[in-house]
């Protein structure tokens, strides 16, 4: 079975498409943004800061490759 996930980077307006299957990534185009009315409804909540996560137990962004898989960065309830 196929496995997708749709993913964003904060303060940009891009969704990229992973496909797991095949292993790759690709923009999502407006046209693909239109077609669905989830698009729209993600889109505005990523403009008023809010994250959505459905299926996912953990998400890591980072400016290097070796920077994901040699640290962890959390904002967690409990971090002051």
């Amino acid at each position: 079975m196929a496995k997708y996930f749709i993913i964003g980077e904060a303060g940009k307006d891009e969704l990229w498409l992973v496909d797991v299957q095949t292993k790759s990534v690709e923009q999502l185009t407006d046209a693909d943004l239109k077609s669905a009315d989830f698009f729209k409804d993600a889109k505005e909540a990523r403009k008023n800061g809010m994250s959505v996560v459905k299926g996912i137990s953990i998400a890591v962004a980072t400016d290097s490759r070796s920077a994901a898989d040699t640290k962890m960065h959390s904002d967690g309830p409990d971090k002051k």
